[in-house]
């Protein structure tokens, strides 16, 4: 009987997964939501290392891919007011 309960309960948590996972939309806008947050963690970084090591092309490097990541969050976010 154990068995049976826990083979239920796993299949309602495959059929649950798959119909959240089914809507590619939200996927996609997570993608997007990581990407544009990478990208900003990304370039903090260099502009701290930049900082810290007194390395102008390095934290010139961060303010770019800093302002790259906030651009692809500011589009991401223009186009869900679109949708």
């Amino acid at each position: 009987m154990k068995n049976f309960v826990l083979g239920l309960s796993l299949a309602g948590n495959i059929l649950l997964g798959y119909t959240i996972l089914k809507e590619t939309d939200v996927l996609d806008d997570l993608k997007e939501k990581v990407d544009s947050l990478s990208d900003q963690a990304n370039g903090k970084f260099k502009q701290v290392a930049g900082t810290v090591n007194n390395d102008p092309v390095e934290k010139l490097e961060g303010d770019l891919e800093t302002a790259k990541g906030d651009l692809k969050e500011k589009v991401s976010d223009i186009k869900d007011d679109f949708e």
